[in-house]
């Protein structure tokens, strides 16, 4: 029975005094934080929250930076959490953000609430140890000789392992080798369930059962959409679930929402996968002696293991095993072969990869997919490939039930080869399905395309539009869903979010709320536009832009971020402006050289410039002086032949749009907005945001970028000029 309407109307009455009354001067949060003053934007915020959850709609609202975002809707999500019994499930797109969450608001909040409320960081299944995994791999270690380098690994991780109650990667103190980690982290294909005789000291079911008792759940966007996948291609099934059932959700970062999601919910075969797991099957030679792999290591097992099964019983899955080999085997000659003839088919189309060693993107159209190759060997070997791997899965599936009819003494090494059988049967079923499903091209609603680097080659579908499936599956199924983020409308309009996630047209639209940041933007900030360089398509465009770097880092005195829309474009640069940056004393440092949070730590402590491109472009926080000038090379359009863009301009362009207005301007003006938002994160910065894109200034559409963003200060002259000016400006 539900509660009456009155009574839930004066519920919600009183909750929404309770969280007016946490942002009171003189109240719970004044008294917890120092320095703490009250923000109207942070309480108008919390109390719409609030109102979104207890009314049962969605809610798109944009937050600026130095709203205090965070806290406006953890506090209305925690004493919800705790009024309504019902999980709330807040989802961040960075790991940065989560782990602020985490381990410094959500405590914060813990202390100056004096609420009780539980909080968890939900994380995939493979960031934990599988105990089952990590024994069988130490008695494969006695058994053989192992790689050095892995044994010591592994000895590392033991001596440190009674002190990491989690077992999950990222709380070891030393970091755990990829090598190592494949091999005894929690994988769902191989999971015993309650069969395994370490379910009650299992990570993986520890941190599930902190899950189902938790009041706030922190996650991420790749996991959220991940589960959404499952729950969509599954929807009775729980095994390979991740969260449990929630009714509340708060997406920060929102913006990043529909490409995350585009990616999750697509189908991916990679050629690196397909490999592994033929190898988990099988490796090594055609000699006996030499081979390995979980078949040949099964055959062994199976007589020491097999408790008092008959020596014909024993010899009947034996023969089994060993035309398992054969059809693994096959398997993999039929895998290698299909993207041989694949790249063969390929090569003719499009650049090499880029100079940086970066994928190649290729879009499957049809003037390849109707070519002699494609017909004559590429189509023909996909199907040899679903063929060979049917085989190979009836033939595991023989094996397996043959074992599970043995009887349950079977010893716990048999056991575990069994279940590791059956994950890696597993990834090469799904892996199969998905290169089948790209394939063959049936579904209208996705985009075919490749992407090709030197380690790996991967077949994709992606979903043109995620807005009928997040509608049907996420927005219709949970009460309410809040949207927030620093970046999602168009001068100011929410019309293109919402087409983009499904929020379009609803019988109840979402509430939409803008909070404008409260700094002083004419004051902190100049946007300023060189007006001589050339046009970006003109050939010498990148040497006249590596000069005028030059001239405004020196100018900044280092302190400056420089973001690229291309990793071409990044390493010419780079190459171009090095020495004479370092002959000045500023470091320069360039993405990809470094993990991205040790160039941020280098950045912070000798701060000289650092070029960064699509990653770097969102979601990277340096307050104050360290960084004080952004520069934007150009208008961060998407390349006009990245397949995903390109099928979307082209369906906008079919259903009677402009495909420019209405999806590329849109997206590029949202991407324009958060790298200008890499400058101010706090009332004390000042800084200069440089375009050298005059298109900016000189273009009908530049209107629209300049006419989102806050009211700065401008100017626009010759790069000396502008140089000057920057100069002036950081005085």
């Amino acid at each position: 029975m539900g509660m009456g309407m009155g009574m839930r109307r004066e519920r919600a009455h009183r909750g929404r005094d309770d969280v007016a009354a946490a942002f009171a001067p003189g109240g719970p949060l004044a008294a917890a934080f120092d320095g703490y003053e009250l923000r109207e934007s942070q309480v108008e915020m919390a109390l719409a929250v609030w109102r979104a959850f207890s009314t049962s709609r969605h809610a798109l609202i944009e937050s600026g930076t130095g709203t205090g975002k965070s806290i406006a809707y953890l506090v209305p999500a925690v004493l919800w959490a705790r009024e309504s019994e019902e999980k709330v499930v807040v989802s961040t797109n960075t790991i940065n953000l989560q782990e602020q969450l985490i381990h410094k608001d959500l405590p914060d909040l813990a202390q100056a609430l004096g609420v009780r409320f539980s909080f968890t960081l939900v994380k995939g299944r493979a960031n934990y140890i599988c105990h089952r995994r990590l024994a069988s791999l130490m008695r494969e270690m006695n058994d053989a000789p192992a790689d050095p380098a892995l044994q010591q690994a592994l000895a590392a991780l033991l001596a440190e392992l009674p002190e990491v109650a989690t077992g999950s990667r990222s709380d070891f103190r030393a970091s755990v080798p990829a090598a190592l980690w494949e091999k005894i982290s929690s994988d769902s294909m191989s999971c015993l369930r309650t069969k395994c005789p370490y379910l009650s000291l299992c990570y993986f079911v520890k941190a599930r059962a902190e899950m189902e008792a938790a009041d706030v759940l922190v996650t991420n966007h790749h996991l959220l959409f991940s589960d959404l996948a499952l729950r969509i291609a599954a929807p009775g099934a729980a095994g390979g679930r991740v969260l449990p059932e929630y009714r509340y959700v708060v997406f920060d970062e929102a913006h990043n929402a529909p490409e995350v999601a585009a990616e999750r919910l697509g189908y991916r075969a990679s050629l690196a996968q397909m490999r592994r797991a033929c190898h988990d099957l099988v490796r090594g030679e055609r000699d006996r002696r030499a081979e390995g792999g979980l078949l040949p290591a099964l055959r062994v097992k199976l007589f020491r293991g097999a408790g008092k099964a008959r020596d014909d019983e024993l010899a009947a899955v034996a023969r089994l095993v060993d035309s398992s080999i054969e059809a693994a085997r096959r398997m993999r000659e039929v895998v290698e072969s299909f993207f041989e003839a694949f790249a063969r088919a390929t090569r003719r189309e499009g650049a090499e990869p880029d100079r940086a060693g970066g994928e190649r993107a290729l879009r499957l159209k049809e003037q390849l997919t109707a070519g002699p190759l494609w017909q004559g060997e590429v189509l023909p070997g996909a199907e040899r490939v679903a063929i060979r791997a049917d085989e190979l899965a009836k033939e595991l599936g023989s094996i397996l039930d043959s074992i599970a009819a043995l009887g349950d003494d079977v010893d716990e090494d048999l056991k575990s080869a069994m279940a590791d059988l059956q994950g890696a049967a597993g990834r090469l079923s799904s892996q199969a399905a998905a290169l089948d499903f790209v394939m063959s091209q049936a579904d209208e609603a996705c985009v075919y395309w490749a992407e090709m680097g030197r380690q790996d080659t991967q077949l994709i579908a992606t979903p043109l539009d995620v807005g009928p499936a997040l509608r049907e599956h996420l927005f219709s199924q949970v009460e309410s869903a809040v949207l927030t983020s620093a970046t999602m409308t168009v001068r100011g309009d929410f019309g293109f979010f919402k087409r983009e996630v499904g929020l379009a047209g609803l019988d109840e639209p979402p509430m939409e709320l803008i909070f404008d940041s409260p700094f002083d933007f004419p004051r902190q900030a100049l946007l300023a536009v060189p007006l001589d360089l050339p046009q970006p398509q003109d050939p010498g465009f990148v040497d006249a832009v590596s000069r005028a770097i030059v001239d405004i880092v020196t100018a900044s005195r280092g302190r400056a971020f420089v973001l690229f829309t291309s990793i071409d474009m990044l390493c010419r640069a780079h190459d171009a402006i090095r020495d004479a940056l370092e002959a000045a004393e500023i470091p320069v440092l360039r993405q990809g050289d470094l993990p991205r949070h040790r160039m941020l730590s280098h950045f912070r402590e000798r701060p000289g410039v650092l070029l960064g491109a699509d990653s770097f472009w969102q979601g990277v926080d340096v307050p104050g002086e360290a960084l004080s000038c952004v520069i934007l090379v150009k208008l961060p359009f998407q390349v006009p032949t990245s397949p995903v863009f390109e099928a979307r301009v082209e369906a906008a362009e079919k259903a009677g749009g402009s495909g420019f207005h209405s999806y590329a301007l849109p997206s590029a003006v949202v991407r324009f907005r958060q790298g200008f938002g890499r400058l101010i994160r706090s009332r004390e910065d000042t800084g200069v945001v440089v375009v050298l894109d005059r298109r900016l200034v000189e273009k009908p559409y530049g209107r629209v970028f300049l006419s989102s963003l806050p009211g700065v200060s401008r100017f626009a002259g010759t790069t000396a000029e502008v140089a000057s000016a920057v100069r002036a400006w950081l005085g």
